[in-house]
């Protein structure tokens, strides 16, 4: 028995690519939570042999999962620092959603975005049926590019700023596209935005294309000065896969040091992770985060108002990426 926490705990840190296997990345928090119950239910057993050493492995499954998580906690360091400034040239309000291309009800989808009104906005999963849906939006947007899918890797970008350039993009397969756009924010500041949805790992379905999309989106944008990175990333920013994005993009993941943010599975209230992210460059600081009111999704959208401050350059600043994550994201990129 007391394999089984080792096994869930130690399986994940393996370096593959199999869906079985990676799936393991998203509940550690609940398996957490599972080993800590655990603890507990051996307590009647502590004069039984075997005792201690089931305790122990439970004991080491808790460490390996905390090590993994801790940064998502909210009493732990922030990666990126609480505004400064309020002034509202300064102001970024960003909304990303992944609204299930199954799902009927846009009216539930328009009324938030009329609500809180942001300044970019990215869909996810838009069909042809939900591009007729919240067609509406077009008026209330100065610029939007739409690209409906069948397949569920539609994807739609809403900007009330100027847009210099917007292309769409497919970094590993036509079927699933990105936006690669440029946004001229209120202070005048030039900003890439980079909106994806690679595809999740599930039966007959590997990790191999979504690592290799997030590690060339990462390569694209490491040497702009001031970027954002968006919209169901399909990982958790614990993985192995995130980190190295992270590393080779520059990017900073503000929900390190705040909270967990989770935003799918909005049908469950036990199995939940955080699978819709805004990374950005270290001249952002965070005014505001939150995950929104249900919209009929499986996801719930995500909301975050960032302040575009340079001064934060010297103060925040993303993880290094040194020769050894080099070469795993060359492997990454390689394997498609």
């Amino acid at each position: 028995m007391h394999s089984i926490p080792i096994a869930t705990a130690v399986l994940p840190l393996l370096p593959v690519d199999q869906w079985w296997i990676r799936i393991g990345d998203y509940p550690r928090l609940q398996l957490l939570v599972a080993y800590l119950v655990a603890l507990v239910l051996l307590i009647p057993f502590r004069n039984r042999r075997g005792f201690a050493i089931a305790v122990s492995a439970v004991l080491v499954a808790c460490a390996i999962q905390v090590f993994w998580i801790y940064s998502y906690l909210p009493f732990t360091p922030k990666h990126v620092e609480a505004a400064k400034s309020s002034a509202a040239e300064k102001q970024l309000r960003v909304m990303a959603a992944n609204v299930l291309q199954s799902n009927q009800n846009a009216d539930l989808l328009l009324e938030l975005v009329h609500r809180r009104e942001p300044d970019l906005l990215v869909l996810c999963e838009i069909s042809h049926r939900w591009a007729a849906d919240i067609a509406s939006l077009k008026d209330h947007f100065a610029f939007h590019r739409v690209h409906p899918m069948d397949n569920g890797y539609g994807i739609a970008f809403y900007s009330q700023l100027e847009v210099s350039r917007c292309d769409r993009r497919a970094m590993v397969k036509e079927e699933i596209p990105s936006i690669d756009a440029d946004i001229i924010l209120r202070d005048g500041a030039l900003v890439r935005v980079f909106a994806v949805h690679p595809n999740p790992p599930r039966p007959g379905e590997d990790t191999t294309k979504r690592d290799a999309e997030l590690i060339l989106v990462g390569r694209e944008v490491q040497d702009d000065e001031s970027v954002i990175v968006l919209g169901d990333m399909n990982d958790v920013g614990w993985s192995r896969t995130s980190d190295l994005f992270q590393e080779v993009s520059g990017l900073l993941d503000p929900r390190a040091g705040r909270g967990f943010y989770s935003t799918f599975d909005a049908t469950s209230w036990v199995m939940r992770y955080p699978l819709d992210y805004v990374f950005h460059s270290d001249d952002f600081r965070v005014a505001e985060m939150e995950v929104l009111p249900p919209i009929g999704s499986d996801h719930f959208p995500f909301w975050i108002q960032l302040s575009h401050e340079p001064s934060a350059e010297l103060e925040q600043s993303a993880p290094d990426l040194d020769a050894g994550d080099r070469e795993d994201a060359a492997d990454a990129v390689e394997a498609i």
